[in-house]
């Protein structure tokens, strides 16, 4: 057999793709090497090559989430559209992202009920700078007068956990709206949604219309 090639992307991929599959339905520790060898139509001897042994394998698979979903951050805070519109355009990456990766969603489950040893790595590595770049959009936003003052905080983590809670509650909410499928029109309801809750709340307009409603609520006291 032909030595694996490092730099061969189709198999690399073909592997990570298979091993998202099985570790999620099974666990890190239901799962064989030989098992994800055969799903993804490799030798086993391409996954110790590539990744040294299944905890790397698994490692991996973790990896490729947190640094495409680092991307997909990068890429929308980076332009020089308005707060607004680099929100927006984060939104529907990351919506589309998450959403059409439902394996990732049931890892990510088993990792924190298991106490996360091996996402506490990748948490470390990415959260600080995906973070960052959120909340550096968000405070931009903020001092241009795009957004109302708001908890910058607590708001990066607000927005990505509105796209997340879609995929957690899968099920419920499937069950819930009449057995809707993800597709790609519904993910992109999601994504409009959550754009729109979220930044009109978070709007100068919303603000003074709170505030106005609050005097009206004042007035009919008097």
């Amino acid at each position: 057999m032909a030595r694996p090639k490092p730099e061969d992307p189709e198999a690399r991929a073909k592997i990570l793709a298979a091993a998202e599959r099985l570790f999620a339905e099974h666990g890190l520790t239901g799962v064989a090497i030989r098992e994800i060898a055969s799903e993804a139509g490799v030798n086993g001897a391409m996954i110790h090559y590539y990744f040294g042994n299944k905890d790397g394998l698994y490692d991996a698979v973790l990896e490729n989430a947190a640094s495409t979903v680092r991307s997909l951050i990068a890429d929308a805070t980076g332009s020089d559209a308005s707060v607004k519109e680099r929100l927006t355009s984060f939104v529907g990456a990351y919506a589309e992202y998450i959403l059409s990766h439902p394996n990732l969603a049931r890892i990510l489950s088993r990792e924190m009920l298991s106490g996360g040893q091996h996402f506490t790595k990748l948490i470390q590595k990415y959260a600080p700078a995906n973070y960052g770049l959120l909340r550096e959009a968000m405070s931009e936003g903020v001092r241009g007068g795009e957004m109302r003052k708001i908890d910058i905080d607590l708001a990066p983590v607000s927005l990505m956990g509105m796209i997340l809670v879609f995929q957690f509650m899968r099920p419920f909410i499937s069950f819930g709206l009449g057995n809707i499928q993800y597709d790609e029109h519904f993910i992109k309801r999601i994504s409009n949604h959550t754009i729109d809750l979220f930044l009109n709340g978070a709007s100068v307009a919303g603000e003074k219309t709170a505030s106005s409603k609050k005097r009206r609520r004042a007035d009919k006291r008097k």
